[in-house]
């Protein structure tokens, strides 16, 4: 599992690096910025699925915070 993991992100920054690096050599500072910050989004994202952690649903909380007002609506 730790070396799907590694491997994941050892082949994930390297694709990363190369396209940044294009960026920044065509003068696309912003770009690569924000590239980069997706990436590394991702990649963390990736690696917490291969290691099959599921994080929590905002489902519940929004549910509970917008149920009140629902009724409130219907009952009007």
């Amino acid at each position: 599992m730790i070396g799907y993991i590694t491997g994941y992100l050892i082949l994930g920054l390297i694709g990363s690096i190369a396209r940044i690096r294009s960026l920044l050599y065509n003068q696309k500072r912003k770009e690569a910025a924000v590239y980069g910050c997706i990436m590394a989004v991702s990649l963390a994202i990736g690696s917490l699925q291969l290691a099959r952690w599921h994080p929590p649903s905002f489902i519940l909380p929004v549910q509970r915070l917008l149920e009140p007002v629902g009724r409130f609506l219907l009952a009007q």
